[in-house]
Parts: structure tokens; C-alpha cells; sequence
């Protein structure tokens, strides 16, 4: 009886190997018949739990041989591959290659042509929205749906980021960062002068968190070191008090954070009545968090809905209020016997999916930029010199309260400021690709003046940023000042974004953008580089392009030149030298421990790794912001 089932077992086996062998040559045929650079894989790997696996035991496993660091293939099979391991992997493959296996294509581009079609062809290129199902924990939204669908949606949440809504973002951007500095100089250790800051990503996730909550929802929010009292009658229970509502563990603030963190994993592993009965702390948390979160939502689209009843509908501007008035009035149009058209209105579910959704993708993504900015900034004490003098030339010495969103806007973004922003975001893009799959057959696309196909059957496409954004092809550069790489793509270098680079063909601002959403004003006669359509895609491009691009931009605008007017910001040294030893060190000496933590800096950031976005791991950065002409590093040429 064993010897049958050792028999059994082992002619499956044989038959897998032989049926995988067969299944791999004729896709290597048919990637070589469509012309396509390849790899070839044993398997691709698609999905949280499988990436997983991939990454935290197959490839550690791997790398204990020694005989294996030399395979092409590993490499291929990490996740994030084009963060991890930049350029340095692709070799003689160029800009888009495949990656075959007994089962699958994946489609990888960074080619600027090829990525800008397959973005504008929605239709043919679907968004793989049941990647995306973790977001659903509040109810379906634009991010997970498609189709009809997804354009219902996006009709109604689009009206919400106008000027008008820009205009807020701009005013509250000033009025947070300000308190974030006071909040920094009300800390043990610190001054008006000097701001001890040990972790400036904890403190940029409460600013934008902030900043959503007020533009976003019409919450206003204090940091630690304020007082209630100054909400007057804006004051609402757990919605922005230090104390949870009657009958809640968390406020709505520390419900968001613990919703929005990491722990919404736990979400693609195990269905909801699973981790309601699980025994762990951790899981009894994030449901109670999820709970909680969830009465606040609903509470703040009721109070929407009572706004508008009260007629206040025709002041607001916030993101929350066009999606409560598309479902009122399509429930209005239902109730007067009109009927309403499957293309109005949003279900209870909808409102609450999105409205957590808007607060998803627009809080952390904008904390890390500004976070990251810091960093390099502070590592770069050349270019923050330099962002300083653009803030002074473009609004001298008035105060930030006089700056305004229609003029200062527009001069501080096409400046120094708006070469920062775009220069992290190339460094550091929020998310190292985005994902597309083409259900149907193969797809020709032109490229270089020719015609490739693009697998389908459910082939990924990923259009990774990671490595386009380091292309010759598209960016201005130069040798690296601070490696011996021949090109300086690598580093943080802001000011290629000043080079104006006419590119034929390039096309001017228009009252309307691809993505369908009204042009900011800051966005017209703009004076920064302009990299060519598909190059440059941290908020993605085509009819999927986020809609919350310039409500980013705006925020992150405002807070830079409110800092930076006042303050500079250099590393810590301490780990290095004390400041009375700082105070009796040469120039040499300077430079020689300013350079230690420069290294430390850029080794951190360097090993960032992909929860939800591109974040740091373990240990901190820590920083001082110090009053602009009391900097104690700024006279060495760094």
C-alpha cells in the first residue's frame, strides 16, 4: 500500500515538473516572438501573504549560499526590487522587460511612452482593485472599485479639491506648521531658538493629520501643548478633544493613526470576526480602533448633513460635504417619485469608504514628504541655503499671516520650495510603482518608433518609479558630488528642477488637465522642469491620477517656506561630540562629525522599506531647528 502512494506521489511530481518545464519554454517563446527583454522566474509572486513569503524567508534563505549571489533571478523575485536595489539590477535590459515564468508574465516599464499609454488606457488596463480590498475596511470606494462604478464615484469627489479647497489647505498649512514649531519649542530641552527634534516623522504625521482633518473635514485640531478653549464652538467630543467620546477607548485622532498605520494588515489576513475573537492585545486594539473610528466617521457626516439642512451647504469647503449632498439628493429625487439615475449618489458605506480613504492616501504620503525634506535638508546644508534665499526674494520680510494663496502660492512653488518637493518625491516616491493588469489578450504599444505587445491573461503590468526617476533619459544631471557614480541621480540634488529644459512637444498648462480636475493657479505659466508625460508619476497620470495631487502640493508648500523663513535645520551630532566640543572645533573638526551624521542620515534613509508607503525603519534621525544666523555648521561648505 505505501509503495502505490510513494508511486502516486511521485508521479505528480513528475508530471508538475514536466507540465512547468513544457509551461515555462513556450512563454520564453512567446516573449521572444513579441520582442520583449526578459527574465526568466520560477515563479511570480502576486499578493500580500505570497510577497510576504518572498521577501521574509525565500530570498533571506537564499542569500545564506554564497553560490547564489551571483543568480539574476533572485534578484527579480524581491518585491521591491527597484527601491532596493535602484539601477544596479537591470543591467543590458533597458527600460521595459518581462518576467516569465511557468504560470505568468509581469510587465515592468520604466520608459516614459510606454507608461503614459498604458495610463491613459483605462479600459484596456484595469487597475487590480482586488489589491486594494485592505481599504475596504470602512466600505467600497473609488480606490477599490472600477468600471462604472469607479466613475460614479469619481464624479462626485472630484468637485471637492477646487481652488477654493487649495486656498484652506494653504491657510491651515501656515497656521499648523507654526504650531508644530511652538509645540517643538514647548518640549524639555528646547527654545524658541533652538528645537530639539528626535523624530520629525512622528510630529509631520500630526501636522498633516492635522491639515486633512481641517481642510478635509472641517475639523479643526490642537497639538499637545494647546488649549481646548481655543475651539470655541468647534469643540466636539473625540472629534478633536484630548478626551475619547462618552463610551469610546481612542479619540478620532488615535483611532485614525492605529487604522491608518501598518496594523490595517492584519485586515488582508484574517476576516474581521477572526480578529474580533482573537485573544492578542494588538487585535483587540485595531478592532476597537476600527470601531471607534468608524462612530466618529458616521458622526461627521451626520453633522455634514446637518449643516446643510441649516443652509451653511454654499460656505463649505471641505472634501466631506459633495459626497453627503450626492447621496441627499439623490435620495430626495427617489422620494419625490422622480426616480434616480445608478450614476447618482453614494451609499452610507460609500461615504464612510471614502471619506476614510481621502484620509488615508492624504496623510501619511504628505508626512513622509515632509519628513524626508527635513532629512535631506539637513544633509544637504548647500540647497537649504539656497531654498532660503528663494523664500526671502519671494516674500521678503512680510509675515506669514500677509502670505496669500493666489500670489505667494504660485512664486514659492515655481521656486527653490517647489524643487525640494519634487526632488524628494523623485528621491523618495511615496509608493515605487503602480499597478495595472491587462485581463485580455496582448496589447501593442508604440515605443522608440516601434510596436511592442505587452502580455495579457491576466498579466500585472507594474509601472515602477523607483528606477525611472533615475533615467538619463528624462532628468537633468551631473557627476555626484557625493559618491563616484558618474551621474548624480542617486543624490538629492533640488536644484535640477530649477533648469527650465524646453522638450518638443511639450505641452503648456490648459485650463484642464488629463485627470479631469480644474488646473490650480499655481500650476499656469509654472517655471520649474517639466520632465515629459510618464516620467514623473508619484501621483500616477491618466483618468486614475489622484485627485489630491495639488492639495499635497499646496500643503507641503506652505510648511516649508513657514519653517524655512524662520529656521535651519542641521543634524544631531551628539552621538558625536558634545556642543561645548562642537563650540571649540576647527572648521576641519566640524565638517569631520557633520559628515559622521550625514552618512548615519543617508544609511537610514537608505534602508526605508514598504509598509504602506516608503518609510524608515528603526532608529530615528534626530534634528535641530535652530533660529536662521545661529546655525553652527552652516560656514563650512557642506
Amino acid at each position: 500500500m505505501l509503495f502505490y502512494i510513494f508511486l502516486a506521489f511521485v508521479s505528480y511530481l513528475l508530471y508538475t515538473v514536466v507540465n512547468r518545464i513544457i509551461s515555462l519554454r513556450r512563454n520564453i517563446a512567446l516573449a521572444k516572438s513579441w520582442g520583449l527583454p526578459y527574465v526568466v522566474l520560477p515563479f511570480n509572486e502576486v499578493g500580500v501573504v505570497r510577497s510576504a513569503l518572498v521577501g521574509l524567508l525565500l530570498l533571506p534563505f537564499l542569500k545564506l549560499f554564497p553560490f547564489t549571489h551571483k543568480w539574476i533571478w533572485p534578484k527579480f523575485m524581491d518585491p521591491f526590487n527597484h527601491w532596493n536595489l535602484l539601477r544596479t539590477h537591470l543591467g543590458s535590459l533597458g527600460d521595459y522587460y518581462t518576467t516569465v515564468s511557468p504560470s505568468s508574465f509581469h510587465f515592468e516599464s520604466t520608459n516614459a511612452e510606454v507608461n503614459i499609454q498604458v495610463a491613459n488606457r483605462r479600459a484596456e488596463f484595469e487597475k487590480p482593485v482586488e489589491m486594494y480590498t485592505i481599504v475596504n475596511v470602512f466600505g467600497r470606494n473609488a480606490l477599490t472599485s472600477d468600471g462604472p462604478d469607479w466613475r460614479r464615484q469619481r464624479k462626485i469627489i472630484s468637485p471637492g479639491f477646487t481652488e477654493r479647497n487649495n486656498a484652506r489647505v494653504w491657510e491651515l498649512g501656515l497656521k499648523q506648521g507654526q504650531s508644530m514649531l511652538e509645540y517643538w519649542a514647548s518640549k524639555e530641552g528646547s527654545s524658541i531658538d533652538e528645537l530639539k527634534v528626535g523624530n520629525t516623522a512622528l510630529d509631520t504625521a500630526t501636522l498633516t493629520l492635522h491639515i486633512i482633518c481641517g481642510a478635509g473635514f472641517g475639523i479643526p485640531q490642537i497639538w499637545p501643548h494647546e488649549d481646548e478653549s481655543i475651539l470655541g464652538d468647534k469643540k466636539m467630543a473625540g472629534l478633536n478633544t484630548k478626551r475619547p467620546a462618552e463610551g469610546h477607548q481612542l479619540t478620532f485622532k488615535e483611532a485614525l493613526v492605529h487604522t491608518t498605520g501598518l496594523q490595517i494588515a492584519w485586515f488582508s489576513f484574517f476576516p474581521e470576526w477572526v480578529l474580533r475573537k482573537s485573544p492578542f492585545k494588538i487585535h483587540q486594539k485595531l478592532i476597537a480602533a476600527r470601531d471607534d473610528c468608524l462612530f466618529y466617521l458616521k458622526e461627521l457626516i451626520e453633522q455634514k448633513r446637518n449643516y446643510r439642512r441649516l443652509g451653511f451647504e454654499q460656505d463649505a469647503t471641505d472634501l466631506i460635504t459633495p459626497l453627503v449632498k450626492a447621496s441627499d439628493d439623490a435620495e430626495r429625487t427617489k422620494a419625490e417619485g422622480k426616480g434616480a439615475s445608478q450614476d447618482e449618489g453614494l451609499s452610507e458605506e460609500e461615504i464612510t469608504g471614502n471619506t476614510f480613504v481621502i484620509m488615508f492616501a492624504g496623510h501619511e504620503t504628505t508626512a513622509n514628504v515632509l519628513h524626508f525634506s527635513f532629512l535631506f535638508l539637513a544633509i544637504n546644508l548647500a540647497s537649504q541655503r539656497h531654498l532660503q534665499s528663494d523664500i526671502d526674494e519671494k516674500v521678503g520680510d512680510r509675515p506669514a499671516s500677509s502670505w496669500s494663496y493666489q500670489v505667494d502660492m504660485r512664486n514659492l512653488f515655481n521656486s527653490m520650495v517647489g524643487g525640494v518637493l519634487h526632488e524628494t518625491i523623485r528621491v523618495i516616491p511615496p509608493v515605487p510603482h503602480v499597478p495595472k493588469i491587462n485581463r485580455g489578450g496582448p496589447k501593442q504599444v508604440k515605443v522608440d518608433g516601434r510596436t511592442i505587445s505587452i502580455p495579457g491573461n491576466g498579466t500585472y503590468v507594474h509601472l515602477e518609479f523607483c528606477t525611472l526617476h533615475r533615467s538619463r533619459r528624462y532628468y537633468p544631471y551631473g557627476p555626484s558630488k557625493v559618491t563616484d557614480c558618474d551621474d548624480d541621480l542617486d543624490d538629492f540634488v533640488p536644484e535640477r528642477w530649477l533648469q527650465k529644459v524646453p522638450k518638443s512637444g511639450e505641452e503648456e498648462t490648459t485650463k484642464q488637465q488629463v485627470d479631469g480636475m480644474e488646473v490650480a493657479s499655481f500650476e499656469v505659466h509654472g517655471s520649474l522642469f517639466r520632465p515629459v508625460k510618464g516620467a514623473y508619476m508619484p501621483f500616477s497620470e491618466g483618468p486614475r491620477a489622484c485627485p489630491g495631487r495639488r492639495f499635497a502640493e499646496v500643503e507641503v508648500t506652505a510648511v516649508l517656506s513657514l519653517v524655512f523663513k524662520q529656521y535651519s535645520v542641521e543634524l544631531d551630532v551628539s552621538e558625536w561630540a558634545s556642543d561645548e566640543e562642537v563650540e571649540k572645533m576647527t572648521p576641519q573638526q566640524k565638517r569631520d562629525v557633520y559628515g559622521k551624521a550625514q552618512k548615519r542620515a543617508w544609511a537610514l534613509i537608505r534602508g526605508s522599506q514598504l509598509t504602506i508607503t516608503l518609510k524608515m525603519e528603526g532608529d530615528p534621525v534626530p534634528v535641530r531647528f535652530v533660529k536662521r544666523g545661529k546655525e553652527r555648521f552652516s560656514d563650512l561648505g557642506l
